[in-house]
Formats: C-alpha cells, sequence, structure tokens
C-alpha cells in the first residue's frame, strides 16, 4: 500500500483546512493509498517555504522517505507563485516522492503528470529568461541616461596618494585595503591611476 503525506494551507487563521483534508482523504480512499502523516500550515501564501513550519518538516520527511507521495487539493495551497511551486517539486522528484493536486489532475507517478510536471517547469524557465531579458534591457536604457550602479566609489585624490605611498613602503593589497578601509578593488585602481 503507497504511504502519503497530506499537505493542506489556508491563509489566516479565520479559515479552516477541514474542506481541504476531506478531499485529500477521501481521494487517498479512493486510490486505496494510506494516509501517514498530515501537515498544515495556517499562513499567507506570500511568505516564503521556509516560513511555513509545516511545509518545511514535510519536505524533511519526504527526505526520510517517511512517505512516497504528497497529495494537495490544489497546487496553490503549495507554493505562492509558478516558480515557487516547482522548486517544491524538484526537491519532491529529487528524493523521489510522487505529487498530486486533486483539482488540478496533476499526479506525477504517472506519464500525463510527469508531462504537466515538464511543461510547467519550461514555463517557469521561459517566464525567468524574460524576467532577465527585461532586467538587462531596463539596465542598458539606465545605463545610456548616466546612471551608475553599484556602490559608489571612496576613490579620490588623496586616497589614490595614501594607498600609492603605502605601496612604496611595502605593503600589500590586503593590507592597504585593511588599513585604509576600503575594497581591494578600489587599491588597485588607486595603483592603476599611479601609472
Amino acid at each position: 500500500m503507497t504511504k502519503v503525506a497530506i499537505y493542506c494551507r489556508v491563509s489566516t487563521n479565520q479559515q479552516d483546512t477541514e474542506i481541504q483534508m476531506n478531499e485529500c482523504r477521501a481521494y487517498a480512499e479512493r486510490c486505496g493509498f494510506e494516509v501517514v502523516m498530515v501537515y498544515q500550515d495556517k499562513i499567507s501564501g506570500i511568505t516564503g517555504k521556509e516560513d511555513r513550519p509545516e511545509l518545511t518538516r514535510l519536505l524533511q520527511d519526504a527526505f526520510t522517505r517517511k512517505f512516497g507521495t504528497v497529495i494537495v487539493y490544489s497546487i496553490d495551497r503549495l507554493g505562492r507563485s509558478l516558480k515557487h511551486c516547482l522548486e517544491i517539486l524538484e526537491s519532491l522528484k529529487a528524493h523521489r516522492c510522487d505529487f498530486i493536486s486533486i483539482k488540478q489532475q496533476i499526479d506525477t507517478s504517472s506519464a500525463t503528470g510527469q508531462l504537466i510536471f515538464n511543461i510547467f517547469a519550461s514555463l517557469a524557465s521561459f517566464e525567468r529568461s524574460q524576467i532577465l531579458e527585461r532586467t538587462a534591457l531596463g539596465r542598458a536604457r539606465a545605463k545610456e541616461r548616466g546612471v551608475r550602479f553599484g556602490r559608489p566609489s571612496r576613490m579620490n585624490e588623496s586616497v589614490a596618494v595614501a594607498v600609492r605611498q603605502l605601496r612604496e613602503r611595502g605593503a600589500g593589497i590586503k593590507e592597504i585595503a585593511k588599513s585604509m578601509k576600503i575594497g581591494v578593488g578600489t587599491v588597485y585602481k588607486a595603483l592603476g591611476t599611479a601609472a
């Protein structure tokens, strides 16, 4: 008999996990699964998985193989975004733990479920590449307008002179950086201006 865990989540303490729980238990019974663990979080989905103690415990128990499948009523109970859900599903998959979402009819132990999982992964990858592309374009446009990125440089003529003097006395690059409380890159930049 397949050992399964049920995960339920509601957003507020005023809500109840009973409906999700009943649906998951009924599904497990229809499939002949043995429910060995139940995890319930009462916390907003916008928090990270590390902020949901029951989800964290579920993942730890999955890694120690206390069950072979996780059942949720709906995939949106698992994660706050497609990317977040996929991270959790990939963690489960890495530890040979299947996943079932009743509402979306996803079962990663089946060929169709694997296909859906792979489509989701492709969509998340596409979304990430689109975000990176838009970020790069925005950064390029900002640079064209003269926007400077990174920390402001602490380099000025007095810093450059002090660095060169310390270097002439035989101080090492890291030693100079530490004594002047500047970055190693700033030391190299100061020495480059000396050339």
